[in-house]
């Protein structure tokens, strides 16, 4: 019987010492503040940024250089003719690029006039918070064919499939990933990208 009495005491006080920690507990810890989540509205474009641009120069250089880096020296480099180098910026955040362009006349056998030509369309989406302008590619369209039509095969011993991949390579490279983010700058007719990273990668457009 004194043994019962004396456990049901122990618990009796141990239920009690539980209560008064925790009530000591909950009154020392200071209420946390509640704090709603903030969600940050897009940005409306810039004005002057909608429309067409032409890309006129990437670190100074011809935009297309990079399609050539495998030959550095100049005069032995094939003839590259831009008809197209165009980004176009929408007001629904949404953006493309164009470009066009024929190679032909190479260096190795001047009597052949093979020459390819590449047809590419890409486009995403953007945004612009302050100067900073984001880029996503989400699509991208590129038609590449030669004359005569077995000119690659013969000339470059590389099938079509093969020399779009590495163009595709090398515009992914050159072009999309150090421009997906940069500080842009407007001055009249005249667009500046400059990356964001340690390389400050530089394009020049010009307003069409």
């Amino acid at each position: 019987m004194t043994k019962k009495f004396i456990s049901i005491t122990t618990l009796l006080v141990s239920l009690m010492l539980l209560t008064m920690f925790g009530c000591g507990s909950d009154e020392d810890e200071p209420d946390k503040p509640t704090t709603k989540p903030t969600t940050k509205e897009p940005m409306d474009p810039p004005e002057e940024l909608l429309g067409s641009w032409n890309v006129i120069s990437i670190n100074g250089e011809d935009p297309l250089i990079f399609v050539n880096a495998d030959e550095p020296d100049e005069e032995d480099r094939p003839k590259i003719t831009t008809e197209n180098f165009i980004y176009q910026f929408d007001s629904d955040g949404s953006w493309t690029l164009n470009v066009k362009f024929e190679m032909g006349e190479f260096p190795e056998e001047p009597e052949n006039e093979g020459k390819i030509v590449l047809n590419g369309d890409w486009s995403g989406t953007y945004t612009v918070d302050d100067s900073v302008l984001s880029m996503v590619k989400l699509e991208t369209d590129v038609d590449i064919t030669s004359v005569p039509e077995d000119f690659f095969e013969n000339f470059f011993e590389v099938s079509v499939i093969e020399a779009k991949n590495e163009i595709l390579e090398k515009f992914k490279t050159h072009v999309f990933n150090p421009f997906a983010k940069t500080i842009i700058s407007i001055d009249g007719d005249t667009l500046t990208l400059e990356a964001t990273g340690s390389v400050k990668d530089k394009m020049i457009l010009e307003k069409q």
